[in-house]
This record gives structure tokens, sequence and C-alpha cells, in this order.
């Protein structure tokens, strides 16, 4: 019987116990907001070796617009070809041709060769004055 008693009062001890350590700690929990922190931002100063001021107009203000873009009327102008243009055009391009297609890897990109000629379809000469050299500086 006493160890019976002995063990009753030592489980209520340890359970009274247990209950105000319980009830001593803070359980809120406090939201930590990002917005509070100061950044500290340090203006690097450039210096470019010249007085700008000397290259810009007078009362020169990068951040103010000279003219509104919303004023610019755009004027889209469809272009109808007649049915005879489209199949000459259609017949110069190769098959499957798609001005709009985006190359799928490298083996969709064409490169111009620096060796290839170029064949104009009129004599240039007609156009350059006389005695004209283009590699003579």
């Amino acid at each position: 019987m006493k160890n019976k008693i002995a063990l009753t009062v030592f489980i209520s001890v340890f359970a009274l116990i247990q209950v105000s350590f319980a009830n001593e700690f803070n359980t809120d929990k406090v939201e930590f907001d990002l917005n509070s922190i100061i950044y500290i931002e340090e203006e690097e100063k450039i210096e470019l070796g010249f007085n700008t001021a000397e290259y810009l107009p007078e009362n020169f203000n990068p951040y103010s617009s000279y003219f509104n873009l919303d004023d610019v009327i755009f004027v889209e102008k469809e272009t109808v070809l007649s049915k005879r243009m489209n199949r000459k055009l259609k017949r110069k391009l190769p098959k499957g041709f798609d001005a709009y297609a985006d190359p799928q890897g490298i083996e969709g990109i064409n490169y111009i060769n620096e060796n290839d000629t170029i064949v104009l379809d009129f004599d240039t000469h007609d156009y350059l004055p006389e005695g004209f050299n283009a590699f003579q500086k």
C-alpha cells in the first residue's frame, strides 16, 4: 500500500511539474515581415573623365519625354497580292518554307558563306564614277 501511495504521489508531482512548464512557454508565433528590413543602398559614383553637361542640350532632363508615343498613329496596311504574284513567289521559295517558323536546332539556321559569289542583275559600272576603285584609298 505504501508503494501505491508513493507511486501516486510521484505521478501527481510529475504531472504538476509538466503542466507548470507547459504553461510557462510562449506558444504565440511571431511572423517575420520581410518589408521591415531596411536596406542601405550605396550610390556608386561613376567618373567618366569629362563633364557630360558640356555635351548635352540646355535644360536636358533624361527622365522627361519629349513627345508622347500615344500620339503616334500607326497605320497597318494590308497588302493584297494578286493570285498570279502569289504563285510566282511560292515557286521561288523552297518547299515547306515558313517565314514565321522558329529554327529547331542548329541545323535550321542558314549561314551566308563569305566566299559565295553574289550576282547582281545589272552592271555596276554604269552607276559608279569613271576610274572608281573600291580597293584604293
